[in-house]
């Protein structure tokens, strides 16, 4: 999946130019963490895009754009339990 077909389905959450290299045994916990990030809080959502997603290492890397000081260590620490579901779940399908 693309970048724009990840938009077209979670909207604003994705850049439409976003580049996606991840193998496809990934794309369920692509979906999971996508559905994830667009139904944080808005406080949170407003602040934060996904620009990229790869693999990185054996590991999914989101990489976001963001305003950090925008968004509160609560929000951050629901961003970091988004990533850490996401390399749960793709370890799971590996082993």
């Amino acid at each position: 999946m693309t970048g724009a077909e990840l938009n077209e389905l979670y909207g604003a959450v994705i850049s439409p130019d976003a580049r996606v290299a991840v193998p496809q045994a990934w794309m369920p916990a692509v979906h999971e963490a996508m559905r994830a990030f667009e139904v944080l809080p808005t406080r949170v959502r407003a602040f934060l895009i996904v620009t990229g997603i790869a693999e990185a290492a054996g590991a999914i890397e989101f990489q976001l754009a963001a305003a950090p000081t925008y968004i509160d260590e609560d929000g951050w620490e629901m961003i970091s339990g988004i990533l850490a579901n996401a390399n749960a779940a793709i370890q799971r399908s590996v082993h």
